[in-house]
């Protein structure tokens, strides 16, 4: 029982394509010989055919053993190719009427499983391995054959002969099963590259995110500040740009260690993050050190200077556990997009601003409404 339940579940967990593949093949490759054993008991052709599957299916069993009770997977993977294709394909072959049967079809699935199994020179050995045994046995068949009146009875215990009925449904039962088989292991390679085409396609919209936030605090790096500022629209006046300077920032890390310092930067981060409402067309980005610009949109400068001292006023609230009597600020200065020719104006306007409120007494948002 706890073969089969490590089985199933190697099938259903999202572990490689070659162990999923791999016990797939198992369980067709199980079922293969169990039909088989029935077929020919049910057609009595010789108590060899009987126990040629018999031996199929244990031997199967065998490379369970080895994958899933005692965890030698790369070991099973190779006595599952070998006995799949060296002795389940050929003893089946022998017993369950050869050329005649549908056993040339489990012959080129028993070459197509080596392919996902296996890799280099395994697999190639194998394949040359396989190639060579089904000739052999195509070639004994021939043989057998063609000398059939000097054999005598001997060819019939070799290789039995099938009533024309049994042929059909022989031949039928491997369409059937073989058609199964690739239908299962198609499936199982279109699910696989699916799975890596979506995992691919997250890993690059997450590299692209990361390619656009600053490493520290989360938000927009720089570049892609710039980037937003490029393809903001000219005819929109609604946007107000915003540069603020932490106060006393050095004073900060040299008191408290940088390791603090991180922590009062990623704090603002935070903060900003809250405020600011990215599905609107507003940005935060950290534009250097302890420099960080946001962009809002607001119906006139009173409703932006309230923005921003919100966020001011719940940075200078802040409780630190490194100091209860430490208060935290930052200084900035704001200024309407529309009124400056470019974007690169504006944050010169802004940045003169901000030092405007560092002479002012800092911890304050300095506007100017004269148009440049």
């Amino acid at each position: 029982m706890k073969l089969f339940k490590n089985l199933q579940t190697s099938i259903k967990e999202n572990k490689t394509l070659e162990d999923r593949f791999f016990a797939v093949v198992v369980l067709v490759g199980l079922v293969i010989v169990t039909v088989s054993e029935i077929v020919t008991y049910l057609e009595d052709i010789t108590y060899i055919a009987n126990l040629g599957t018999a031996i199929g299916g244990v031997m199967l069993l065998l490379v369970m053993y080895e994958a899933y009770v005692r965890k030698k997977m790369e070991r099973a993977r190779i006595m599952l190719c070998y006995t799949f294709n060296c002795f389940v394909i050929p003893i089946t072959f022998f017993t369950c009427g050869g050329i005649d049967s549908g056993m040339p079809l489990y012959m080129l699935a028993g070459i197509f499983t080596v392919i996902p199994i296996l890799k280099g020179m395994h697999r190639f050995i194998c394949m040359l391995v396989s190639f060579f045994v089904d000739l052999l046995c195509l070639a004994a068949a021939y043989y057998l054959t063609v000398n059939a009146d000097a054999l005598g009875d001997l060819k019939q215990k070799l290789l039995p002969g099938l009533s024309l009925g049994s042929r059909y449904v022989d031949v039928a039962c491997s369409i059937i099963l073989i058609g199964l088989y690739v239908m299962i292991t198609t499936a199982l390679v279109m699910d696989a590259y699916q799975r890596e085409r979506a995992s691919r396609e997250e890993l690059l919209v997450k590299l692209d995110d990361l390619s656009k936030r600053d490493e520290l605090t989360g938000l927009y790096n720089r570049r892609e500040l710039f980037r937003f500022l490029e393809d903001m629209p000219a005819e929109d006046d609604s946007y107000y740009l915003c540069m603020t300077d932490i106060d006393h920032f050095k004073n900060v890390n040299d008191t408290y260690g940088h390791v603090f310092g991180d922590l009062v930067l990623r704090t603002l981060a935070a903060i900003m993050a809250e405020e600011v409402r990215n599905e609107e067309g507003e940005l935060a980005a950290r534009y250097g050190g302890e420099e960080f610009l946001i962009v809002v949109r607001a119906a006139g400068m009173s409703e932006a200077l309230q923005r921003i001292d919100s966020i001011r006023r719940r940075f200078t609230g802040m409780k630190w556990e490194a100091d209860d009597a430490l208060i935290t600020s930052f200084s900035g200065g704001i200024v309407h997009c529309s009124e400056y020719r470019s974007y690169s104006d504006a944050i010169s306007s802004a940045d003169k601003l901000l030092y405007t409120a560092k002479e002012s007494g800092r911890n304050r948002i300095e506007h100017c409404a004269q148009a440049k």
